[in-house]
C-alpha cells in the first residue's frame, strides 16, 4: 500500500508541480535524466538475477551430497547383514537391500522429477528396518540389532533430504519479481537509446541481453528443479553402490528388474506429491 501511494504521490507531483516549474523556467536543469531513471531497474534485475542464480546452483549441489550419503549408509548396510545372528535373515536382508536400491532408480527418482514420492523404497525399508529390530530384540545379540537399526536411521534420513531436495526452493512471488524485472529492463533498454548508438548497435545489444536475461531465467528454473530438465541429475552414485552389491547378493531376489515385490500380494506401486 506504501508502494502505490508512493508511486501515486510521486507522478501527481511531478505532472501537476514539478513539469510545469521547468517550463516556466528555462533555466532550471535539475531532475533525473533517462539513464538515471532507468538504472535502478537495471541493477535490480541483475543484481536479483545473479543472487537467485548462486542459491538455487547450492540447491541444485545438495542433492549429489546427500544422495552419496544414502548410498554410502545402504552400502554399509549391506555389509553389517553379514553379522546378522540368522545366516538366513542376512541373506534375506541382502537381498531386500539390493531391491531397495533398485527401487530408488526405478522408482524414486522418476517419482522425485514430478516432485513426488514412491511407496516401493518405503516398503523395502520397511522391511529391512523390521530385521534389524527382530535382531534388536534377541538377548544374544541385541547390540549389533541395534547397531543395524542405527545404520539404518543413516539411510533413512538421507533418503529424507534426497526427497526435500526435490521440493521448489525459489517461491512463485520471487519467479514473478524476476519477470517483472526482466521485462521492465528490456522495454527499457528497447525504448530509451542515444542519438549516438546507430540503430543496428542498439537493436544487437538489445536482442543479446534478452537472450543472456532469458535464458539465465530458465536456467534458475532448471537448476530448481534438480531431478529432472537439462541440468537433472542422476542416480550414479546408487547405480553404482546396487551394482557393488549386486554380485553378492542371492542369484533370486525378492524384487523384479524395476524393484516391485514378487513376494506381496496386493501390492501396488504408488507415487504421492511431496509436502
Amino acid at each position: 500500500m506504501a508502494t502505490v501511494l508512493a508511486v501515486v504521490g510521486g507522478v501527481v507531483y511531478n505532472r501537476r508541480t514539478w513539469r510545469p516549474r521547468l517550463r516556466t523556467d528555462e533555466q532550471r536543469a535539475d531532475g533525473l535524466n533517462s539513464t538515471e531513471v532507468a538504472t535502478p531497474l537495471v541493477t535490480l534485475a541483475v543484481v536479483l538475477l545473479v543472487f537467485v542464480l548462486v542459491q538455487v546452483f547450492s540447491s541444485w549441489t545438495a542433492p549429489g551430497r546427500v544422495e552419496t550419503s544414502e548410498a554410502t549408509a545402504t552400502l554399509l548396510l549391506f555389509r553389517e547383514a553379514d553379522l546378522l545372528e540368522d545366516p538366513s535373515l542376512g541373506e534375506a536382508v541382502r537381498g531386500e537391500i539390493v531391491c531397495y536400491t533398485t527401487s530408488v532408480i526405478e522408482q524414486d527418482w522418476p517419482a522425485m522429477a514430478d516432485r513426488r514420492i514412491s511407496n516401493v523404497p518405503t516398503y523395502w525399508g520397511a522391511r529391512i528396518r523390521a530385521a534389524g529390530i527382530r535382531q534388536a530384540r534377541s538377548a544374544r545379540f541385541q547390540s549389533i540389532g541395534e547397531a543395524f537399526v542405527a545404520r539404518d536411521g543413516e539411510r533413512a534420513k538421507a533418503r529424507q533430504d534426497r526427497l526435500g531436495e526435490a521440493r521448489p526452493t525459489v517461491p512463485a512471488a520471487l519467479n514473478l519479481l524476476m519477470l517483472l524485472a526482466v521485462v521492465g529492463t528490456l522495454s527499457i533498454m528497447g525504448v530509451i537509446t542515444a542519438a549516438v548508438v546507430r540503430p543496428g548497435v542498439h537493436l544487437t545489444i538489445v536482442i543479446v541481453s534478452a537472450v543472456v536475461f532469458g535464458f539465465t531465467l530458465l536456467l534458475i528454473r532448471d537448476f530448481d528443479q534438480p531431478y529432472t530438465g537439462l541440468t537433472g541429475r542422476d542416480p550414479s552414485q546408487t547405480t553404482f553402490v546396487r551394482e557393488q552389491i549386486a554380485a553378492e547378493a542371492p542369484s533370486t531376489l525378492p524384487c523384479d528388474d524395476k524393484g516391485l515385490p514378487r513376494d506381496e500380494r496386493g501390492f501396488c506401486a504408488a507415487t504421492s506429491p511431496l509436502r
